[in-house]
């Protein structure tokens, strides 16, 4: 089982969304996430930070993958970028669809 000791990264609900993104995870379609600085400040949890692994579980809640964090960047929504927004992986074509989304 991959990342046993690890923290766990859930995406999105448990789900067809959840499953989407999981599948895009393993085939390397997703290489990026967002969240909101607003809520990590809410429940008053520290942002990621770059070395940070966690294991990716699907919505059965098995552990499937182990992610490592890279980067961190806080900017405004409005400053995505294209590279980013294509690396969310969920077919997005633009960083203004991703922004609409």
């Amino acid at each position: 089982m991959p990342g046993e000791d690890l923290p766990v990264a859930e995406f999105a609900f448990p789900g067809p969304l959840r499953d989407q993104l999981v599948a895009a995870i393993l085939s390397g379609g997703k290489t990026t996430t967002t969240g909101l600085l607003a809520d990590y400040e809410r429940e008053g949890e520290p942002l990621p930070r770059p070395g940070l692994r966690q294991a990716v579980v699907d919505s059965a809640g098995h552990r499937v993958a182990v992610i490592e964090t890279t980067a961190v960047r806080v900017i405004r929504l409005g400053d995505v970028d294209l590279a980013h927004a294509l690396g969310e992986g969920e077919g997005y074509g633009s960083a203004a669809e991703w922004g609409r989304a």
